[in-house]
């Protein structure tokens, strides 16, 4: 049972931080890649997809994580494991945000919206990183 929900965790922490990956890559990419109506299509294509996987990996990591805990003498003995389900959640509801302002993209010309929305995307996308990038350092010195 703990080696299943072990992968389970492993595989839904790499769908989070690899669909994050993917659109700091990829958002930036495809604006200066195409013509402003093909990546308007791209970015809205690829906010709805994470629409879907976001939420569904997001809701398994934080499941198995408790699960996990228990191996820990429960989640109520280890401060850093709600330090790291807070930042999870904080990342995810980032995540989404950015996805929603994905998605409103396509409602003006590109040219004219890209300014203001590559630049709030980048914070929400830069604090989402460094939230998950805190949750790793967390899970491997587990001391807090």
């Amino acid at each position: 049972m703990r080696t299943g929900l072990l992968f389970v965790h492993i595989l839904c922490a790499a769908v989070l931080v690899g669909g994050l990956i993917l659109r700091i890559v990829f958002v930036p990419l495809s604006r200066k890649l195409k013509s402003d109506s093909e990546a308007k299509v791209a970015i809205y294509l690829q906010a709805r997809a994470f629409h879907f996987i976001n939420p569904v990996a997001a809701l398994l990591l934080l499941l198995t994580s408790y699960f996990l805990a228990q191996n820990f003498g429960g989640i109520a003995s280890q401060s850093w494991l709600w330090v790291s389900l807070l930042l999870t959640v904080f990342s995810s509801a980032l995540v989404a945000v950015a996805g929603n302002q994905e998605e409103r993209l396509s409602e003006k010309p590109l040219s004219e919206a890209w300014p203001i929305f590559f630049k709030i995307w980048s914070v929400e996308m830069l604090l989402s990183t460094i939230s998950v990038l805190i949750v790793l350092y967390l899970m491997v010195v587990k001391s807090f």
